[in-house]
């Protein structure tokens, strides 16, 4: 070895090392080979569009870049933060020199996701390659590359991408570990499984099938024929190496959760299954039946018709196709028939355990279960593997054309999943619904007008406090003055330049600001928006207000009763369909903020509801609450405009006085 590392007059010999990586690179180039291919497959659906497809921003994307910029200015934010109603930081981090290198846009936390998208497909190959054969990587790699479950999360900016990559790091680890026995396997599976829980909220549903998949090893070892002693011990020691790095590297997030101080666990309770009237009531064999039916839920929407989620774009049709899912059967049905082998039972557990994740919650439905994904891609691949492996024995030309029907399959599975992505979802109602493309807009334009400019903002939708502004025009200065969120005025400060922007239904006041300050530069955002920039030398010194605080008050709380009104024609005819009114159990909600939370959703398969949001977009200002036999509506009420409700529940004890219409 000395005379290999140094020459003979002492030096260092620098060709050693050289060769060595010289021959590392020449067996593993097919590997190398493969991943450079699975990097191109699976870039080329994640980068290409990505600010476009979907387009718009959502507001939980918005949050990323938010805490993003954090991460920049701060440094460390802690483990965990109390945005978009609680998330694990880990990705966050991750996000931050993306955006530091692009800068606050939508671009730069979409490209963090999508790398984060590709990184995972390429780890897939790896951790499918040690725990099966080549064969089956490439394919389950290829699937997950192409399927749209995955791709649709890795073009977004939610946290949750990260998820699946940590839990492919950890089985690479420990399927290497168990294989080679070396130290260095164990604590690197202890420590991508420790660093999970920075992820996501569900990951440690994928403890309890490696914790299971673990101790089935353990059964083996014991019923050895020989040194089973020695052999468990060896296990043993190992396994509490991997358990404690996991412990270690987790110790900043446990010690955030047990942590009373940080209510880490207000958003858990709120999206529990276990905390909701329903499951509370019920008896042991109705809690039994609500489980199976949230399982079949699941399975239902996942593989077959789709169930619209409104928080992510998803679920507009099933997330698996008709023919991976026939292919994911037949690989169920092959690692079943395989169930000895480890990586069979590994997978069995891990595609039957994640998915609890939503089973035991009440929303997220495809953003609960992403950690199965991989798993559901390698069911798919076995049978193709197969498939290829066999058609090897073939002569030459039923050989090759066997090989040019599988790339045929994998073709029609392509087809069918990017098709549907790039054309049917990109232009629907859901996509446009979710991620807002005319706020994103606006918010971009915003964010481009000149230091210095106060935006006057006009909108009943979205207050100009709102996440998407806040990241995308975070350096404007600008006030409300819409009716919802503020007072309104067209008032123009004359020290200042001053943006009007309109969004609907304020964007005939154009014509209004243009009338009162003339001179000034009018902008079409192309149906988003429509602005009006008036240079401070424009601006005559201030008039009369043209509606006082009391006439603004007034007219919200006509806005108020007409649409109480509206929401009380909306649920007789909810009932007149045939439909119970929804029960709430006596208690106050909101009338729809959260689907599966809020009694009064329902309505919507009737029409869309008004919200009041009182300043804050994420708040429905109606109120529902119903016994099951009747039901009130109640709003805020500012003015003497109209007779206050006699009745005041507990729960809006914050407001001086309510509005109410009851009903049957």
């Amino acid at each position: 070895m000395a005379t290999e590392l140094t020459t003979g007059d002492g030096h260092p010999n620098w060709r050693a090392p050289a060769r060595r990586a010289m021959r590392w690179l020449n067996e593993h180039r097919l590997d190398l080979a493969i991943l450079v291919a699975l990097a191109a497959i699976a870039g080329s659906v994640r980068l290409p569009m990505l600010t476009d497809i979907p387009d718009g921003l959502h507001g939980d994307e918005a949050w990323t870049g938010i805490d993003a910029v954090r991460v920049l200015e701060e440094g460390w934010i802690g483990p965990y933060v109390t945005s978009a109603l609680g998330q694990a930081s880990g990705p966050i981090y991750v996000a931050a020199p993306f955006v530091g290198l692009f800068g606050e846009t939508v671009f730069s936390i979409r490209l963090a996701g999508a790398v984060m998208g590709i990184a995972t497909v390429l780890v897939a190959y790896l951790a499918f390659r040690v725990m099966f054969d080549r064969t089956v990587a490439v394919f389950a790699a290829v699937l997950l590359a192409l399927g749209v479950w995955h791709l649709h999360y890795s073009r977004l900016a939610f946290p949750v991408i990260a998820w699946p990559l940590l839990e492919l790091l950890t089985l690479l680890f420990l399927f290497l570990a168990i294989k080679s026995g070396r130290w260095l396997h164990y604590a690197l599976a202890g420590l991508f499984a420790g660093a999970g829980v920075y992820t996501y909220n569900a990951y440690p549903v994928f403890a309890l099938p490696v914790a299971l998949f673990v101790g089935w090893i353990a059964v083996g070892l014991a019923l050895a024929r020989e040194r089973r002693l020695e052999l468990l011990r060896r296990y043993g020691a190992r396994v509490a190496l991997m358990l404690g790095v996991a412990l270690l590297v987790a110790l900043p997030m446990m010690r955030y959760v047990t942590d009373s101080n940080n209510e880490y666990f207000n958003h858990q309770e709120t999206i529990s299954l276990f905390e909701q009237d329903e499951w509370k009531e019920a008896g042991t064999w109705d809690r039994a039946e609500l489980l199976q039916d949230k399982a079949w839920d699941f399975y239902q929407a996942a593989f077959w018709s789709g169930d619209p989620d409104e928080a992510d774009g998803a679920g507009q049709q099933a997330m698996v196709d008709r023919v991976s899912l026939v292919l994911l059967i037949a690989g169920t049905l092959a690692l079943i028939y395989r169930w000895r082998r480890p990586a069979s039972i590994a997978i069995l557990l891990l595609v039957l355990f994640v998915p609890l994740g939503t089973v035991v919650t009440v929303q997220g439905t495809y953003r609960q279960t992403l950690g199965v994904v991989p798993f559901l891609a390698l069911l798919a691949a076995i049978p193709l593997a197969l498939w290829w492996q066999q058609s090897a024995r073939f002569v030459p030309h039923l050989r090759y054309a066997s090989y040019a029907v599988i790339v045929g399959v994998v073709g029609l599975i392509s087809f069918l999943n990017l098709s549907f992505y790039f054309d049917d979802f990109a232009n629907s109602e859901l996509a446009r619904t979710t991620f807002s493309p005319e706020l994103t807009e606006t918010a971009e334009f915003i964010g481009d007008l000149p230091d210095g400019d106060v935006v006057y903002f006009y909108s009943d939708r979205w207050s100009f406090e709102y996440e998407v502004f806040r990241y995308l025009a975070a350096d404007r200065t600008g006030e409300d003055r819409s009716t919802v969120f503020g007072e309104f005025s067209l008032e123009a400060d004359p020290r200042q330049n001053v943006a009007y922007v309109f969004m609907d239904p304020y964007k005939e006041r154009l014509s209004d600001a243009t009338g009162r300050y003339a001179g000034g530069t009018e902008v079409d955002g192309g149906g988003a928006y429509v602005a009006y920039l008036l240079p401070r030398s424009l601006a005559p010194e201030p008039t009369p207000i043209a509606v006082s605080a009391a006439e603004a008050a007034r007219q919200r709380d006509v806005i108020r009763i007409r649409e109480l009104e509206e929401i009380e024609r909306t649920i007789a005819t909810y009932v007149a369909e045939g439909n119970g009114l929804p029960s709430t159990g006596g208690d106050v909600q909101s009338v729809c903020v959260f689907r599966e939370l809020d009694a009064g959703c329902a309505f919507r398969s009737v029409a869309e509801l008004p919200e009041d949001p009182l300043g804050d977009a994420g708040i429905n200002g109606y109120f529902y609450s119903s016994d099951g036999a009747t039901y009130s509506i109640y709003a805020q009420r500012e003015t003497d405009a109209f007779p206050a409700c006699d009745d005041r529940p507990e729960f809006l004890v914050q407001f001086d006085a309510l509005l109410c219409v009851q009903g049957p």
